[in-house]
């Protein structure tokens, strides 16, 4: 069962500043990189559809005047808006179970490849964070995958 997410008291009061909890938005995303990498190779290689793919030399997107893309990629995006996970450490979970478990799989990717975890973390307020636990470390590290963070604050509190 989910645990549920937590709140600030309800009996306090309206205009408390509230410092720390959970990220109230993030966005995850796995994504392969290789000068020759072929998407469908990867999508074969690890069951998996991407949520986008480019091929290096095609034009990035479909629009009119899209450059071509300097490399290959394959990514499997996950975003607050398509879970109703809160938990960052949990939503890594559900996309990463989506994958084969084996090492050896991963290590038939293209020599080269880069394969990289993604943290898109958006915070409302200071002091707000997560640790990473051994499981998800064990994860990526037996699969030589590097973890990125990128993390925005749209507005800042001052004390």
């Amino acid at each position: 069962m989910k645990r549920p997410r937590p709140q600030p008291p309800k009996d306090a009061p309206p205009d408390a500043v509230w410092f720390g909890g959970p990220i109230s938005w993030f966005s995850i995303s796995l994504t392969v990189r290789a000068d020759d990498l072929h998407p469908e190779h990867v999508t074969h290689q690890l069951g998996v559809e991407p949520t986008h793919s480019q091929v290096k030399g095609l034009p990035r997107s479909a629009r009119a005047d899209a450059p071509p893309a300097r490399f290959g990629s394959w990514t499997v995006r996950l975003t607050s808006e398509e879970t109703d996970e809160w938990d960052v450490m949990e939503a890594v979970r559900a996309i990463i179970a989506r994958f084969p478990q084996a090492p050896a799989v991963w290590e038939q990717l293209p020599a080269g490849a880069q394969v990289r975890l993604s943290f898109g973390l958006h915070l409302e307020t200071r002091n707000q964070g997560f640790s990473i636990p051994a499981d998800i470390l064990k994860f990526a590290a037996d699969r030589n995958i590097e973890l990125d963070f990128d993390i925005y604050s749209e507005r800042t509190a001052t004390v």
